[in-house]
């Protein structure tokens, strides 16, 4: 988040969005400017709240549970904005591949549940339609006693869980 800069704190820079790259989103709200900045190692998210074009801008960080991801969001756009190079994203900045494969099939999983024309599949069907496309899987007591059966439980319980809220969690990194 950045604001207009008080004038006590003796800030002089300015952010120039005009020479940045490739701005992905740029939305005026009733709330101040919201942008995401591509960039190689990873986007940046600003929110301008209430600042005119050229006008000094401090950070403002929010003191919470994420605290330190904001400071390192910061410290990685700051670092930016001087010139530095890309670098390698922090952990937990972003998810890892098998992260965002999971995360994912538990969006398709939310998907299929909510559909109208599909509400009343299965365990088996959500298993065979998303979680094992190309295996045979048993039915009746094989079914009932496989280990597909019991890990398709379980990812329809997270999924149900990222949808009930489970999800602020993946904000905070």
């Amino acid at each position: 988040m950045l604001d207009a800069a008080h004038s006590d704190l003796g800030v002089a820079t300015s952010l120039d969005l005009d020479d940045w790259p490739l701005i992905l989103v740029d939305r005026q709200l009733s709330n101040g400017r919201h942008l995401v900045l591509a960039d190689a190692d990873g986007p940046h998210r600003l929110w301008l709240r209430d600042t005119l074009p050229g006008q000094p801008l401090a950070y403002v960080i929010a003191k919470d549970a994420s605290f330190e991801l904001r400071v390192a969001a910061v410290r990685r756009l700051d670092r930016r904005l001087a010139g530095a190079r890309p670098a390698k994203l922090f952990r937990g900045f972003a998810p890892t591949a098998f992260q965002r494969h999971r995360l994912s099939l538990l969006l398709d999983i939310i998907d299929i549940a909510n559909d109208p024309d599909t509400t009343d599949l299965t365990t088996y069907e959500i298993a065979r339609q998303l979680i094992y496309p190309r295996m045979s899987i048993g039915r009746g007591n094989e079914w009932k006693s496989s280990s597909e059966r019991r890990r398709t439980q379980r990812l329809i319980e997270e999924a149900f869980a990222l949808r009930d809220g489970g999800y602020r969690a993946l904000l905070r990194g």
